[in-house]
């Protein structure tokens, strides 16, 4: 068995008789902190590393092994950097959605509505992510005087009316949801990305 962390040759303790030994062997082995297995390659396949296939895997069965870690908060800085990015070429397409639902040119609109759907749900996740990382309550973790829990229900709101508007084909009122409350949210978010970055613990962002 080869094993490659983070670019150079390891070895695993003997008594490891699974991959979940190896990994969590990996994943402690740092004094300071606990390490994230940001990606896993084994026997030449990209694997899930939480996933109870990966982890049930005999040692026996392995014969290259592949790992790359991460700190929880390179982790915290890489689903930022990842959301900003993302972030950059959803708000262009939230512009051009509306335009099109406007322009009545449903069929095009809708292949950009869909995209923005699904990026929400993802950016969703990031930040929820990223705050629970900080040990920030949603309840009590405010962006300019609205909670975290007050925006997720504001974003769940404005979800189900875009919804219903598309069911109902209503593109105008669509065309209004996307310019004047999704992008607006999202603009907010984008700018507020550098303060999570360096969050001041205890405080509020304004």
């Amino acid at each position: 068995m080869k094993i490659i962390l983070n670019g150079s040759e390891y070895s695993a303790p003997q008594t490891c008789e699974r991959l979940s030994d190896v990994l969590q062997h990996i994943q402690t082995s740092d004094s300071e902190q606990p390490l994230l297995i940001a990606h896993l390659k084994l026997n030449g396949r990209d694997m899930l590393p939480d996933s109870e296939e990966t982890r049930g895997v005999l040692v026996s069965e392995i014969q290259t092994l592949e790992v790359e870690t991460s700190t929880l908060s390179e982790s915290i800085l890489r689903n930022l950097d990842n959301a900003e990015e993302y972030l950059n070429k959803l708000l262009p397409g939230i512009e051009r959605a509306a335009e099109l639902f406007r322009s009545e040119n449903e069929l095009e609109a809708n292949k950009f509505f869909i995209k923005i759907v699904d990026g929400i749900d993802w950016l969703s996740q990031v930040f929820q992510l990223v705050v629970a990382a900080q040990n920030r309550r949603p309840e009590s973790f405010e962006i300019n005087g609205s909670t975290i829990k007050a925006r997720q229900d504001q974003l769940k709101n404005l979800t189900q009316q875009m919804a219903e508007a598309n069911q109902n084909q209503d593109w105008v009122l669509l065309a209004d949801l996307l310019e004047y409350e999704i992008h607006p949210y999202y603009e907010e978010w984008h700018s507020l990305i550098p303060q999570l970055r360096n969050p001041t613990p205890g405080s509020q962002m304004h």
